[in-house]
């Protein structure tokens, strides 16, 4: 599969779109599903060295962690 990303006004569009899933405190990972085609995303926060992670990112997925 190829990696996408979406970032800024793409995640931003994207975003509403989609179904939370799953929220994971620890790692700062919310997973979210397109209930449309069946897409499974997840929105994290890549840059650890930046203050609250940095800005978020949208990383689409072949499946999720739990399956």
């Amino acid at each position: 599969m190829e990696n996408i990303i979406l970032k800024g006004s793409e995640l931003n569009e994207k975003k509403p779109s989609l179904k939370k899933v799953e929220v994971d405190k620890v790692n700062w990972k919310v997973y979210y599903l397109d209930e449309k085609t069946n897409e499974k995303w997840v929105e994290e926060y890549p840059h650890s060295e930046m203050h609250g992670g940095g800005p978020p990112q949208l990383r689409l997925l072949d499946k999720f962690p739990w399956e």
